[in-house]
């Protein structure tokens, strides 16, 4: 009898495991499995979709990308580089959320900083002192001026072709090439970049400097670099444009005055008709003689004389 009931209280004993064994390996209820997916951890890719899930919607810019400089950088590294979501952010969640754009990051509605921030995450070695420049202080953001997905030009990928995009908002220098003689930009023998760098420099103006660190004028008019053994001090002191319009004016040199004389006169007279004790009659600019620079023909620095003659 006792060896009768040990036999059953085993198998009891076994039922019991067996029952136990099943249920923990028996799957949940659907609501559960719902539970836990909402409730999972991200996945190993980190909340990103590829471009690959991206170009089922956007098809018309994934099209586009792959003529884009950004996307040769996506074939670098195993193919890890530049892709949509190396601009716009992970887009897990955009996905999941039905296209909600609140969940990605949008160049359309993000302010100018943000936008900056995004660029500056992968140019800011080039652009270094964009942050201080006149644009990024008048809250003129990347994206006013570029477009990754709709460039008008293939080089620096602008909304707009030079001298035209700038002229959107310097409608004042678009007045200046208007004028008779004028620097050719609108001829498209140069271009505002030549002279400025939109992204910031330590200059006034954005302007640009030469190689050897002078006012970016002397690039071109190599001619008035020097260093000269007498030099002109307002040369050096207050720059070019302190006799010159650089974008355009109607002086064939592009002098501030419409006369060279009246230009010179700023500065060399005590009065505009010369009555100074001992000064040559010749010099009488009342009468209207002729130009200054007729024998002061070094006018931006002589080697040979103080007083710049040739």
């Amino acid at each position: 009898m006792r060896r009768y009931l040990q036999v059953l209280a085993a198998m009891a004993l076994f039922v019991c495991s067996a029952a136990v064994s099943a249920a923990q390996h028996s799957p949940p209820p659907k609501d559960e499995l719902v539970v836990a997916k909402q409730a999972a951890p991200a996945s190993s890719t980190n909340g990103f979709a590829g471009a690959e899930t991206c170009a089922l919607c956007h098809t018309a810019e994934s099209n586009k990308f792959s003529s884009n400089p950004h996307a040769k950088l996506a074939l670098m590294h195993g193919g890890k580089g530049v892709t949509c979501e190396g601009c716009h952010g992970p887009g897990q969640a955009h996905v999941e959320a039905g296209g909600d754009k609140a969940k990605i990051f949008s160049f359309l509605t993000a302010t100018p900083r943000q936008v900056d921030a995004r660029c500056l995450s992968c140019h800011l070695g080039t652009h270094a002192n964009f942050d201080r420049s006149a644009h990024a202080l008048a809250g003129v953001s990347c994206a006013v001026c570029h477009s990754s997905h709709n460039p008008q030009t293939e080089l620096h990928l602008l909304k707009v072709e030079e001298p035209k995009l700038c002229y959107t908002c310097h409608t004042d220098v678009k007045a200046s090439f208007s004028q008779p003689f004028h620097h050719k930009v609108n001829e498209g023998v140069m271009a505002c970049s030549d002279c400025h760098n939109p992204h910031g420099t330590l200059q006034d103006k954005l302007l640009n400097t030469a190689a050897d660190q002078t006012a970016i004028c002397t690039k071109c008019h190599a001619d008035t670099l020097g260093p000269f053994v007498y030099e002109h001090p307002p040369v050096k002191v207050e720059g070019c444009t302190s006799c010159h319009f650089p974008h355009g004016s109607q002086n064939p040199r592009l002098l501030t005055r419409n006369n060279v004389n009246s230009l010179c006169l700023q500065c060399h007279t005590a009065s505009m008709n010369f009555t100074t004790p001992g000064t040559p009659s010749f010099h009488n600019q009342a009468n209207q003689y002729q130009a200054c620079t007729t024998c002061h023909t070094q006018i931006h620095g002589s080697n040979a004389n103080s007083y710049y003659f040739k």
